[in-house]
């Protein structure tokens, strides 16, 4: 997703080459039915509509953000946000737990 970000540059309807997505993919060999599983996967979703097309002989990609697609980071830095909230809530109680245990061994012994 982050990569059809980069290659919208704002817009929300672009073109886009299996070559131009597949080099922004780092560490990661896509085929191009890999990246048709991708994309297909990621408009189930409802982030993007996709429309495959042939431009000058050259399989190319017809790209339409949606409104889901368009909050991506949004929505991943929500996610970072609650998860960093649930590792300090357990840190916390694992801490109030501690307390109370030295607290009742102090209180009994």
């Amino acid at each position: 997703m982050q990569a059809l970000l980069t290659l919208a540059a704002g817009r929300t309807r672009f073109l886009a080459s299996p070559a131009e997505i597949a080099a922004l993919i780092p560490g990661r060999a896509l085929g191009e039915d890999a990246l048709e599983r991708d994309l297909a996967a990621l408009s189930e979703c409802g982030y993007v509509d996709v429309v495959s097309t042939d431009r000058k002989g050259e399989r190319t990609y017809v790209v339409e953000l949606t409104k889901r697609g368009e909050g991506y980071f949004r929505e991943a830095r929500v996610r970072r946000q609650r998860l960093a909230l649930r590792i300090v809530v357990a840190a916390l109680c694992g801490a109030a737990s501690a307390l109370a245990g030295v607290l009742l061994k102090m209180l009994f012994s």
